[in-house]
């Protein structure tokens, strides 16, 4: 990976495949919370399950009695099923996409952002930032531990996420019932 380096659109396929192999295949479930930064909605806590190995994944939103969830090419939400491919059934629940961030839709084409630099924080966080085609004073940021290839930090133009807990599950272990989320206090501790 390259650092302290402007990147151009030709870099993107490097780059992608180069946090996608920080990865394990596996199965993970990740705790987090997000909000939007217009700060018109309290921050809302989350719950993602997701197993590479098989394409699917489940996701629990604080507040929402439905659980949205994508198996077998199916993607099924509140609205009903739809056949999608896994690349493109995280736009539904966006912090579904952070455990695996090259599938963004940051990385250009279709979108309209391009990553342009990549930042080494103490020693094993990898700041991505990434800046809009038509105006680049619009920028949005990923942080991503290069230990477990996953986002733990968003920083969108409209929506910030954090991952607070993150651990692989056992192939035998059970899918986690719908979270009972605890009163959220204050906003994460952030900790590089």
């Amino acid at each position: 990976m390259r650092f302290d380096t402007v990147l151009t659109q030709a870099d993107v396929p490097t780059l992608r495949t180069e946090v996608a192999a920080l990865r394990l295949p596996g199965r993970r479930l990740a705790r987090g919370v997000s909000m939007q930064r217009d700060g018109r909605e309290r921050p809302w806590q989350f719950q993602a399950v997701v197993d590479e190995r098989d394409e699917s994944w489940t996701f629990d939103r604080e507040g929402h009695t439905h659980r949205d969830r994508y198996e077998e090419g199916v993607l099924q939400t509140v609205d009903g099923p739809s056949e999608v491919s896994f690349a493109r059934s995280g736009t539904v629940a966006s912090p579904v996409r952070l455990l695996t961030p090259e599938l963004l839709l940051l990385w250009g084409s279709p979108a309209s952002y391009s990553p342009m630099l990549v930042q080494r924080i103490n020693e094993h966080w990898l700041l991505f930032t990434f800046e809009h085609e038509l105006d680049p004073a619009q920028r949005t940021t990923l942080v991503i531990d290069e230990r477990d290839g996953v986002a733990h930090r968003s920083y969108g133009v409209d929506q910030i996420t954090v991952i607070t807990e993150l651990r692989f599950m056992e192939d035998d272990e059970p899918m986690p019932p719908r979270p009972r989320f605890p009163r959220l206090q204050e906003w994460p501790r952030l900790e590089y």
